[in-house]
Order: C-alpha cells, then sequence, then structure tokens
C-alpha cells in the first residue's frame, strides 16, 4: 500500500527582493524573511512539496506511514503539508491538483502584487515594478498614518489607464461613519476598484449596508457569514485549507458572491493557489500570494504573469519544479532570527507627523508598530488627515 515515508520541514531565511521592501516589512512586522518548506517522499519514491510561513513540524510524527490519499484531505494536517501532499499524489497518479481537487471552471487565474504602507514614491517604485512583471492590479495597505490621498494620487499617475487599485484599511476606518467620507474621496479616482474592511463590517451589519450603499467601488470583508446573509459588501477575502475552502465556495455561490483566495508564501504557494482558483467558481478577483516580495520564488521556471493572470499548470502535481539550490543557499538552523526580528530588536522610533488645522503639527513618538497600531485602532489619534506622514529614525 502507497503511504507517506517522511515529512521534511526546511526552514528557509529568503531576502526580500529590494531594499526598498525590506525597509518597510521589517517596521511593519507584518510577515518577514522565515518560510517553511515541507519535503514530503511516499514509499514510492514520489517527492512534493509545500511551504508556509508558520512552522508545522508538530503535525509530522502521526502521517508518517499513513496512506497519503486519505491524509491530503484532512485539513488538520497543515496548509503547507497538505500542499505537498497534494502535489506527491498528482505526481503519483499523473494528473495536475487541480484535478484531484475539483473539475477546472477556468485555465487563467487573476493573481494581484500586494504592499504593506509605504510612502507615495515607493508605492509607485513598487507598482512600476508589478507592470514590469505583468501585473494589472495591486492590493495596498491603507493606514492612517499614511496620506492615503497623496499615495492613491501618485501610483495613479504611474500606472496604466486599467490598472487596478485594491486598498485595504484592515479596519482603520473605525466607523461607518468616519469611512464613507474617506471612500467617497477616492471613489474619484479612475484607478481605485476594491475597498477592504473600512472597518469590520461584522460589528455593524447595519452601518455597514449603509457604507457599501454611499460608495460606488466594490467593498469586500474577510469570510463572515454574517455579512454574507445580511448581503452587506461585494465580496469577500478567502483563506484556508482545500475542503474548508470549497465548502466556503459552496456558499458563496449560492450568495452569487465573489472573493479573492489569500494565502501567502513562495511560488510554491502560488502554484498551489492557481490551482485552487482554477476550481473554485468564486475565486472571480485577484488572488494575494505575495510571493513577489521575496528575491527568490523557489522555483527554476517562475510562473508568467500575462495581463495579470497565471495560467494553470496542466502538468502532474503543482506542475512546477523546485529550484533545490535556491532550498540550499537560503536554508537556516531554526534557532536563526530572521533579518526582521534582528530589525525589531535594534533600537528606533517610528515618528508620526499629524497636520493641525492651524497650519501647525502634532508629533507622536512609537518604538515599534506594536505601540502605534493598536493606538491609531482604538482611535487615540487622527486617522488618514491630508499630509500625515511617517519617519523611521
Amino acid at each position: 500500500m502507497l503511504s507517506i515515508k517522511n515529512i521534511e520541514t526546511i526552514t528557509l531565511n529568503i531576502p526580500f527582493y529590494c531594499d526598498r521592501v525590506s525597509r518597510h516589512m521589517n517596521r511593519a512586522a507584518t510577515h518577514g524573511e522565515r518560510v517553511y518548506v515541507y519535503r514530503t517522499e511516499l514509499s514510492n519514491g514520489v517527492v512534493g512539496y509545500g511551504d508556509n510561513l508558520y512552522n508545522e513540524s508538530g503535525n509530522i510524527e502521526g502521517l508518517v506511514g499513513q496512506n497519503p490519499y486519505a491524509c491530503m484531505n484532512n485539513d488538520g494536517v497543515g496548509f503547507g503539508i497538505q500542499m505537498s501532499l497534494y502535489d506527491a499524489v498528482g505526481k503519483t497518479v499523473g494528473v495536475p491538483v487541480s484535478d484531484l481537487i475539483g473539475p477546472k471552471v477556468r485555465d487563467k487565474c487573476p493573481i494581484s502584487w500586494w504592499d504593506i504602507d509605504m510612502p507615495p514614491e515607493d508605492w509607485v517604485a513598487e507598482v512600476q515594478e508589478s507592470v514590469k512583471r505583468g501585473y494589472t492590479s495591486a492590493k495596498l495597505k491603507a493606514r492612517p498614518w499614511r496620506d492615503i490621498y497623496a499615495q492613491v494620487d501618485a501610483v495613479g499617475d504611474a500606472v496604466p489607464d486599467d490598472y487596478r487599485l485594491d486598498i485595504d484599511f484592515n479596519g482603520f476606518l473605525l466607523t461607518p461613519d468616519n469611512a464613507i467620507p474617506v471612500l467617497q474621496k477616492l471613489d474619484q479616482h479612475p484607478n481605485v476598484a476594491i475597498y477592504e474592511s473600512p472597518f469590520y463590517l461584522g460589528t455593524d451589519i447595519e452601518g455597514a449596508k449603509r457604507l457599501q450603499e454611499a460608495v460606488e467601488k466594490r467593498i469586500v470583508e474577510h469570510y463572515n457569514e454574517s455579512c454574507l446573509h445580511a448581503r452587506c459588501c461585494g465580496g469577500f477575502v478567502v483563506g484556508g485549507s482545500v475542503k474548508s475552502l470549497q465548502r466556503t465556495n459552496a456558499i458563496c455561490s449560492s450568495f452569487d458572491q465573489p472573493f479573492w483566495l489569500q494565502m501567502v508564501g513562495t511560488g510554491i504557494t502560488t502554484a498551489y493557489c492557481v490551482h485552487l482558483g482554477a476550481v473554485l467558481s468564486q475565486a472571480e478577483l485577484p488572488a494575494i500570494t505575495c510571493h513577489e516580495l521575496w528575491e527568490s520564488d523557489l522555483l527554476e521556471k517562475r510562473l508568467e504573469v500575462v495581463d495579470g493572470e497565471i495560467q494553470v499548470p496542466d502538468t502532474p502535481g503543482l506542475g512546477v519544479t523546485i529550484d533545490e539550490d535556491a532550498l540550499a543557499a537560503y536554508r537556516v538552523d531554526p534557532s536563526t532570527p530572521t533579518p526582521q526580528q534582528l530589525f525589531q530588536q535594534s533600537d528606533y522610533i517610528c515618528r508620526v507627523h499629524i497636520p493641525n488645522p492651524d497650519g501647525g503639527e502634532s508629533v507622536h513618538d512609537f518604538t515599534s508598530e506594536g505601540e502605534y497600531y493598536p493606538a491609531f485602532s482604538e482611535g487615540k489619534y487622527p486617522g488618514f488627515v491630508p499630509g500625515v506622514w511617517m519617519e523611521v529614525i
């Protein structure tokens, strides 16, 4: 009987692709250079790969010796390990991962560039790089310590007319009444397409309905069945493992609601995301994997983005070849700190300048995002004031 022979966890530190991204990602502390790759070998000698930003090693012991066909449909094995099992099983039976999950509904899947909050000139450099790599949209993190109007205006001047900007507020507008004037102003920009989580919609369903009625562009929220049933937004952000995704897709389909897949990882995860997007009917919005942030996608051949889409691989498994030299080059001992962790341990100040109505400004110093993020999310400081800016000292 075919069984799982071994699962190896490979710990990597992959640098970000440029100093600009490193500078802002290390300060923002969303995710860093650490990636875990899972190399699963079956008893027939076939090897499958998966990756995750989280260490799933604790799940391995109970899987060795088990039937991979059974385990691959168990969401509890971990996202990266499940991915590696689908890759190995697909290679074993000679079909793409998409064929193992369900019938395809599309041959190409939309994908979007992603960036953390940055000053306007750095966002401009990022979207220009995205255009070079074939992207037609970007998901950008709006933060109350940045001037979102200046950011969007600068980016809009730097991209093609049909380039889409999806603006993620992560709840920082706090209430529908705060959100309405901000989003109505952004509505006027021709490149703006989607607003994500202006505030957390599930906390005020009626306010969410009022907000969506007051603005022209689509509002999306992280998947929330209360929002789905209330029809208070125009789509969702969805992540997770295969079976949970299939369930979510079925429910969203019954409400005719689209979503984008959001699963952060390297080119390995991106290939997996494309296979999932090929079979999930409601995955109509551009997916987010953030894989372009790192200087290596861990693949021998890049997944080419053409007009904002990636062709679904049609060869067995994930349909990509892992760059073994890259795995060796970036491999580290699990105890090795990442550059982001080293930066977080250094002495620095995040200084936010907030303009006052009288023409002056108030200046606020924070030692890390762990201080200013909750301060702004709790409304202790005014948010999204035109002219607000941050410097890191």
